[in-house]
């Protein structure tokens, strides 16, 4: 929370002038407190996304509490997916670019029993990226339109295909964050992550099954505020993709159906 009135809170430099926190009162659950308070403050604006929360030491003293308690409360929001734990030197907890709840993570298992199918991520992307597209040649910033310029220049130089994959969902995700509607950018948030996930399930290591021309021809409609061409490109786009992902799909689950003679079958 911000400082109370008539004493001023003082800025460390990583918090871009952000007030401390009020220390934890109550003897119970002394984290649950600081998770609140964290939430608090990220969904006030208090931390951007991509932004640095300070050190656990730093949170221990504002909040008044050890630090096993602040990094009980770390570990719980990144469960909850308000924060991304970051190792290293560099590292720490970093404020999530869209805050978004815990995805499935047994795909395999999901996909094996169909409760999970390509053609529900088909219709979820058929519906939302040629919006999405369509609206960031409307919104997109020049600081916006460079990121996704930078992003698509580093595809010829990524030779293992899972980084690849990686880099081509963030396209999307850049898109996405570009579009002026933050609901749009938290559903394409979540889409590209299922599609991440489906992926890495059902798809050889090294096979691709992307056309980087149509990520230029995005950002070309972009670029020129052609909302009408970027959604085109975009429909296409889509398309092509999660066709290649059904042939996958039906692959992966022809292999698996001698293994797992309970499971339904395909039709």
């Amino acid at each position: 929370m911000l400082a109370p009135p008539g004493r001023a809170a003082t800025p460390r430099k990583y918090w871009s002038g952000v007030g401390e926190f009020r220390k934890i009162n109550t003897p119970r659950n002394l984290y649950e407190g600081v998770i609140t308070e964290i939430k608090r403050a990220i969904l006030a604006g208090r931390y951007p996304g991509g932004t640095p929360l300070p050190s656990e030491t730093e949170l221990a003293r504002q909040f008044g509490v050890s630090r096993p308690v602040i990094r009980e409360a770390l570990r719980s929001l990144q469960s909850s997916g308000f924060v991304e734990i970051r190792r290293g030197t560099k590292g720490g907890a970093f404020i999530r670019h869209q805050i978004q709840p815990p995805l499935l993570d047994d795909f395999p298992t999901l996909i094996l029993y169909r409760h999970l199918q390509v053609d529900h991520l088909a219709q979820a992307r058929l519906f939302l990226e040629p919006e999405v597209s369509r609206l960031a040649a409307l919104h997109a910033s020049p600081k916006d339109l460079q990121g996704m310029k930078d992003l698509v220049a580093l595809y010829g130089n990524i030779r293992n295909p899972d980084d690849k994959d990686k880099l081509y969902t963030l396209f999307h995700r850049l898109v996405g964050r570009s579009c002026g509607n933050p609901l749009y950018a938290l559903l394409i948030e979540s889409i590209m992550d299922f599609t991440e996930g489906f992926i890495k399930t059902i798809k050889p290591v090294s096979k691709l099954i992307h056309d980087d021309h149509d990520h230029d021809e995005i950002i070309d409609a972009i670029e020129r505020r052609d909302p009408e061409k970027a959604a085109e490109v975009a429909t296409r786009h889509a398309s092509h993709i999660l066709e290649e992902m059904r042939k996958l799909e039906l692959t992966y689950l022809a292999l698996l159906e001698n293994e797992n003679p309970e499971r339904p079958k395909i039709r």
